[in-house]
Parts: C-alpha cells; structure tokens; sequence
C-alpha cells in the first residue's frame, strides 16, 4: 500500500475506536460524523488500492454503510429503517462485489449450511416481536445470509473477507435482538465493535489479495 492508503486505514482504525470509546458520552455534537468516517476512509481505500470495478462496488458498498451509519446515529424510530434500506443496498453491492470472484468450494458446504440455518433461527426468533417491520427484516436477514455465502464462495484463499462477512451478520444480529427481543449487555459496544471489525476485514482483505 502506499503512504496515503496506509494513511486511511489507520484513519478507519482510529476514528472506530474513537467512536466505540466515545459512546459513554453520546450524543455530542457531530457524533454521527464520527461513526461514519471509518467507512469513508475504507471506501476511499477501496477505490484507490482495489483495482477495476471490484474496487469501485466495494467503494459504494461502504459509502452506504456510512449513510446508514449516520441514520441510525439520529436514534429516532423513522430513521431505524431509512438506516436500515441503507445497509441493505450496502449488502446487495457486497453480494456483487463477491459475485465477481466465486469457485464452488465443497470446504464450504458446512459454513453455507450454518448460515443459512442461522439465518431461519434468527427469524423464528425475531418474528414474534417485528410486527409491521416483519417484512423488511425478514427481508434484509436473507440479503444478508446471501452475502455471507457468497463471501465464502469467493475464489481467494484469503479468509478475512468472510470473516468480515460474518462478523458483520454477528453485528446485526445483536442490534435485531436488542431492539426486538431482550436487551444486550453493552450492546452498543459491542455492536459498533464487531460492525467496524466487519468493514475493516473486508476491505483489508481486498487489499492484500489485490496486492497478491
């Protein structure tokens, strides 16, 4: 990588633990820009270090999850699912950028075979408490079970990429479960943690197999 790429990685790395140590304190002016900027700066590594169109969809998809970021920063229940739409077209242009690069792995069965299932559990779970949000979440839980499988379809032998991927079906698992159903100790820790661990792997994956 080159100087300014390092430059915004580390940016990402700093402003994610700024904002996950800064949360004691939420909200404070601005802080929506906070959580947001780890995602710009790996949207711009993405398309300065990722060569071709794969760079430039990897770029869109963390552009809109820093849009989602900021929606749900305003903790209002309307913006819940505008932030929401936004982490779903975020996940469709994942699911492309994954497409680019798939070889059926029979080593993968198992992992598709469990998200899969994972993802009909958290439904069964979530269903009794979404009512007319059932639809749309019932809905992102399949895009992003979809994600998940072509993430472990991909053709790199690198791993970071899935685990990115199911890092980031770990985070929004926890905000659907404390939202809807019980309330999660620290969640908001843990939450924007294993979010910003997702992005990070998944863009820093792209990197090296790019370099490779």
């Amino acid at each position: 990588m080159t100087t300014v790429q390092r430059s915004l990685l580390y940016t990402a790395l700093a402003f994610a633990v700024i904002f996950i140590v800064s949360q004691m304190v939420t909200p404070y002016p601005g802080h929506f820009a906070v959580k947001a900027i780890p995602a710009i700066a790996l949207s711009i590594l993405a398309l300065t270090a990722v060569s071709g169109l794969t760079g430039k969809l990897l770029s869109i998809a963390f552009l809109f999850c820093a849009a989602g970021d900021v929606a749900l920063a305003m903790e209002r229940e309307r913006f819940f699912v505008i932030g929401l739409v936004f982490f779903l077209i975020a996940q469709v242009f994942f699911i492309v950028t994954f497409c680019r690069d798939l070889k059926k792995r029979k080593s993968r069965l198992p992992v598709i075979a469990a998200l899969i299932i994972y993802g009909a559990v958290m439904a069964f779970i979530l269903k009794p408490s979404l009512g007319e949000l059932m639809i749309p979440v019932f809905f992102y839980i399949a895009v992003i079970t979809t994600m998940g499988i072509f993430a472990a379809l991909r053709a790199s032998e690198g791993k970071l990429v899935l685990y990115g991927a199911l890092s980031f079906i770990l985070s929004d698992s926890l905000i659907a479960i404390d939202k809807f159903t019980i309330s999660v100790p620290a969640s908001s820790y843990v939450i924007m943690t294993t979010y910003y661990l997702a992005i990070f792997l998944i863009a820093y994956g792209y990197v090296r197999s790019d370099r490779a």
